[in-house]
């Protein structure tokens, strides 16, 4: 089978690798033939090239929801999960209204525009968070807003025309995410829960927990019924102080607090994206151990000390193969342990090995 993925980024590296386990061929649409989805598919085609790219696959996925609008109207009937869903998530503003018109418990949210942003959060009230209404991931366009001088900084890196959601500060216990997997018969499988860990905006590391919380549980399963998701969903939670749970956001597609699943799953997130979309029987989600990840942000392998980083026992190195750039995702670092304390011991080297105490 021939397997299209938009996208050339990490997400679709790795589905990649997974794939050719199955049997799976793989072509990938991106303009940068160097990137790593693009390197390791069996074609790669440039945007310009979508219609060989469709004559081609036998079906197509994706890997990151930011795809050109002239490309949706190519894909919009070829694509699972239903490139619909990308109307809820391409806006931020869009996937609030939406939670809230289904009943769904969020943060309180409002609505601005570029020039109405200073009145509007006056009104709210402070502290509040931010968000720019596109193109917003890894902490892009995510503003802590203090005081009204900190918007100087909003309306130096935007312009007139934006809209943004501004959002209560949530004070929260803990960050979450469930992951879920939905077949074409509506067979479903949840992923165990992670607690993770954010720096600036992106992640930093993520753990597994061996308990689960219903309400979020219950949440995911209906969001991909309501979605009609083939394929992923991951949703990110806020635990409160008080036993709320609160979605932050979801993503329909594999996710970056799923890649502990590589080594720690029986089945990983990447290979049941593929099980899904191509109507293969779902594989288990059940941990095999104790596991987490650390990501690797703004390095260089050479500034990597990999002697001591796989030394640490359970650790496994996914690198990425992208330029060196601040803060950017280059890579990351799976393990395992058998119990859930070591698994946190484990990250702590890691974290000292990878940062030396400093982000990059």
């Amino acid at each position: 089978m021939r397997v299209g993925i938009l996208g050339g980024g990490q997400l679709g590296w790795m589905t990649i690798l997974e794939g050719r386990r199955l049997g799976l061929e793989f072509a990938v649409l991106d303009k940068d033939p160097g990137a790593p989805a693009s390197r390791v598919a069996d074609l790669w085609f440039p945007p310009e090239r979508v219609r060989d790219f469709i004559r081609w696959c036998d079906l197509i996925t994706y890997e990151f929801e930011h795809i050109h609008e002239e490309l949706l109207e190519e894909l919009y009937d070829l694509t699972t999960p239903s490139l619909s869903i990308l109307e809820v998530k391409r806006s931020r503003i869009e996937e609030k209204e939406f939670y809230r018109r289904k009943g769904l418990p969020i943060p309180e949210f409002t609505v601005a525009d570029y020039s109405g942003l200073s009145p509007t959060v006056k009104d709210f009230g402070f502290p509040c968070i931010l968000k720019a209404e596109r193109l917003g991931y890894d902490g892009r366009g995510q503003y802590r807003i203090d005081s009204l001088e900190d918007l100087h900084q909003v309306f130096k890196n935007h312009k007139e025309g934006e809209k943004f959601v501004v959002e209560r500060l949530v004070d929260f216990s803990f960050e979450f995410s469930v992951i879920g997997v939905r077949d074409k018969k509506g067979n479903t499988k949840l992923y165990p829960l992670t607690i993770n860990r954010h720096d600036k905006g992106i992640l930093l590391y993520n753990f597994t927990r061996g308990f689960s919380i219903d309400e979020a549980n219950q949440i995911v399963l209906y969001l991909m019924e309501e979605l009609s998701i083939v394929g992923l969903l991951a949703v990110e939670f806020f635990y409160t102080w008080d036993g709320k749970v609160l979605i932050n956001e979801m993503a329909p597609r594999p996710h970056n607090t799923g890649h502990y699943s590589l080594d720690g799953s029986y089945t990983s997130q990447f290979e049941n994206l593929l099980r899904a979309v191509c109507g293969l029987p779902l594989g288990s989600t059940k941990l095999k151990s104790p596991s987490g990840m650390v990501n690797i942000l703004g390095l260089s392998l050479e500034e990597l000390d990999l002697q001591a980083l796989l030394s640490v026992e359970g650790a496994k190195l996914y690198w990425y193969g992208k330029d060196k750039k601040p803060r950017r995702k280059v890579g990351h670092v799976n393990v395992v342990a058998s119990t859930e304390q070591e698994v946190e011991e484990k990250i702590e080297r890691l974290l000292e090995v990878i940062y030396h105490h400093e982000l990059s």
